[in-house]
């Protein structure tokens, strides 16, 4: 059976009547569409650009290719707005070779992915002088694979800080990962006496982000800014306890009504899994993922597992009995 991720072109997609396992509707980057993809095996997946966020960025669709496997991997471009001959050949230059405009197409697509010998004719031989920095009108500040991931603390309890000095540490130290950390207007990183663990003002971090393309993660304190707009995620951090939680209500009614629909992480919880639930009723959010209360000093396992939730390392337990979830993103 077939993923799909529509937008504008859902309509013709299913009019192809093709067997559907799973379907995202929206406007997503491509880190998103993988985290929602966990451990599902598929025929192939159609994307349909329209749903591709900063789509037709040159940086969108690299990473999308790096993503997937080519061979189930179908991009279908929007009738209404035919691309030119020097996009299909980008295209075909990043080895992305299933793509149609049309519900025919697709169907023979989803039973014979194409080759580079199918597509060799979009490819323009002669060599185009790149476009000079001031004339590029795609946003670069995006690199392949990278991950930027916001931190912000809902209840008092400042535990961003530990959090992401501790995810730091374990992806560093045990899963060999380069990792960048990043506060902003303010400077708590200073007591951990830790390496690239930077403390900026809000005026200072899209250049920041923008000019550590190399790295696999840099995580952001986004206590003291509204940062979405440089984050691929970001997590809300919620101590759960009657004491912090009535006090966050008593200065703000509505605190929780915020975080419907956001990604929510109780911390330093000790919540059973029917006081969770409970919460999360009463609230009317859903809880993300519970971390029990973890020690500064040590590899946390419960913190691997929060980091295997979200798609930045490999569930290794997973490996002798079936394939991981990077097996198909290679």
């Amino acid at each position: 059976m077939n993923i799909i991720v529509t937008n504008r072109c859902r309509e013709l997609i299913y009019s192809t009547n093709i067997e559907v396992l799973k379907e995202m509707n929206g406007i997503f980057k491509v880190r998103q569409i993988v985290n929602n993809l966990n451990s599902l095996f598929y025929k192939k997946i159609i994307i349909d650009a329209s749903a591709l966020e900063g789509f037709p960025n040159e940086m969108v669709l690299r990473e999308l290719v790096n993503s997937f496997d080519k061979d189930k991997l179908i991009l279908f471009l929007p009738p209404d707005n035919p691309p030119p001959k020097k996009f299909l050949s980008f295209l075909v230059s990043i080895n992305l070779y299933n793509f149609t405009d049309n519900p025919k197409g697709l169907i023979e697509l989803i039973n014979n992915s194409n080759t580079y010998d199918k597509v060799s004719n979009f490819v323009i031989q002669k060599p185009e002088e790149p476009p000079k920095e001031e004339e590029n009108l795609y946003d670069n500040t995006e690199a392949p694979g990278r991950i930027v991931l916001g931190f912000r603390s809902t209840t008092e309890n400042n535990f961003s800080t530990e959090i992401i000095y501790m995810i730091k540490k374990s992806l560093e130290e045990v899963h060999h990962k380069s990792v960048i950390a990043v506060e902003v207007n303010k400077k708590d990183f200073i007591f951990y006496n830790s390496s690239e663990m930077y403390s900026i003002t809000a005026d200072k971090l899209p250049d920041f982000i923008k000019n550590n393309l190399g790295v696999d993660l840099i995580l952001v304190d986004l206590n003291e800014y509204n940062g979405e707009n440089v984050c691929d995620d970001i997590i809300n951090l919620v101590n759960p306890s009657l004491f912090t939680v009535n006090k966050l209500l008593y200065k703000s009614r509505d605190a929780f009504i915020k975080l419907k629909g956001e990604k929510v992480v109780f911390v330093n919880s000790l919540l059973a899994p029917n006081e969770i639930s409970q919460f999360a009723k009463e609230a009317n959010i859903t809880v993300y993922y519970n971390l029990s209360p973890l020690n500064d000093r040590i590899h946390n396992q419960n913190l691997d597992k929060f980091l295997i939730k979200l798609g930045i390392i490999e569930d290794n337990s997973k490996k002798s009995t079936k394939k991981g979830l990077f097996s198909l993103f290679k």
